[in-house]
């Protein structure tokens, strides 16, 4: 449950610099309205974070309650690192070439993120 919730975060912290940027970015002096890999996609990373989100509520609520929290934590899990690599990836994106600049914070956040999918259960593990 707590994997899932750090990728969640991790996830929102990801959109929410790409939309900063976005708003931010000028090309030869003018607001630049699509940035590389635009944000269209955004909505969509938006949504699956929300979805992991509500599955690990449900999880934390289930543990708390005394009940079997195990499958669901796995999904939440699953759910959350599938949805943060994506978001980082498409605020990378569009970033452009800034988004593998350490100042943007982005391919650093990607290492964390990537390791969600991993560990501690990795997400084959959580399929079988």
């Amino acid at each position: 449950m707590g994997v899932a919730a750090v990728a969640v975060g991790a996830g929102r912290l990801a959109l929410d610099r790409a939309a900063a940027y976005a708003r931010e970015r000028e090309v030869w002096g003018q607001a630049d309205r699509e940035p590389p890999g635009g944000l269209a996609s955004a909505g969509r990373g938006q949504i699956e974070l929300e979805l992991a989100k509500l599955m690990t509520q449900k999880a934390e609520a289930l543990y708390d309650a005394g009940a079997p929290a195990g499958e669901p934590s796995n999904m939440a899990k699953f759910a959350a690192g599938e949805a943060a690599i994506r978001c980082v990836d498409r605020a990378i994106q569009a970033h452009g070439g800034n988004g593998f600049a350490l100042e943007y914070g982005l391919a650093q956040l990607w290492w964390g993120v990537r390791l969600t999918r991993t560990a501690p259960v990795s997400r084959e593990m959580i399929l079988n």
